[in-house]
């Protein structure tokens, strides 16, 4: 009688080590297998918790998260293929020109419209190329510094203070912006993208491709630049 007492307690005291640990680490049986097809395989009897029920639950789900995760990196990259697809249509485009007025009005028509922008300026500090021009301007001498600072790019709200300066009279309503520092055979310079949509340009975006198209733009214009 006593040995079966004790044997019972034992066994108590077994369950109770081994429910604690279960508790303790309850990713013990999913990651085991084995040990989770057996549990998985039996229905739940009357009054007993379903601990394979739970751990299905807990694969659905954490399968259900890594659907959504792998659906927001497809879109992502689709986005990212569609900015590549206009970035490189506006480049052609940009190419065709043969002068420095076409580009010009190729900058302000297209290429606002290819990138879905709504100001799009190219800024060149002490020259004014084009006598009358939309978008390839002069600047004041020391305005890039001014605005840049000591930056490359800058891409994020639009600074309320410098909208007018860079933009014109739609600067007002404009709310996010891209800008890359130029170089024009001595000439500091800026290409400057802003749009009234305030999120289109966002701190942390990728810069790359705004980059290659500024680098383009900024070769095309050199070419036909006269120095004063």
């Amino acid at each position: 009688m006593s040995t079966t007492t004790d044997e019972t307690r034992s066994g108590q005291l077994d369950i109770e080590m081994i429910r604690e640990f279960l508790m303790r680490n309850p990713d013990f049986v999913r990651e085991d297998a084995e040990l989770f097809a057996r549990v998985t395989e039996n229905p739940s009897a009357e009054g007993v918790i379903d601990i394979g029920n739970a751990a299905r639950e807990k694969l659905m789900g954490e399968l259900r998260q890594y659907k959504a995760m792998n659906e927001s990196i497809v879109e992502t990259a689709r986005a990212n293929l569609a900015i590549q697809s206009q970035i490189h249509a506006a480049v052609l485009g940009l190419l065709e020109v043969d002068s420095l007025a076409g580009l010009d009005r190729k900058i302000s028509s297209r290429l606002t419209g290819a990138l879905g922008v709504d100001v799009c300026r190219v800024l060149i500090e002490g020259h004014a190329p084009l006598k009358s021009a939309e978008s390839v301007l002069g600047a004041s001498e020391g305005m890039v510094s001014s605005v840049m600072g000591e930056r490359v790019e800058i891409v994020g709200p639009v600074d309320a203070e410098r909208a007018h300066e860079i933009y014109g009279q739609q600067g007002a309503r404009m709310r996010s912006q891209a800008i890359v520092r130029l170089d024009f055979h001595g000439h500091d310079g800026l290409f400057a993208l802003a749009a009234r949509d305030p999120q289109l340009f966002q701190f942390g975006q990728g810069t790359e491709l705004l980059n290659f198209l500024a680098r383009v733009t900024e070769r095309l214009i050199v070419q036909w630049m006269h120095p004063r």
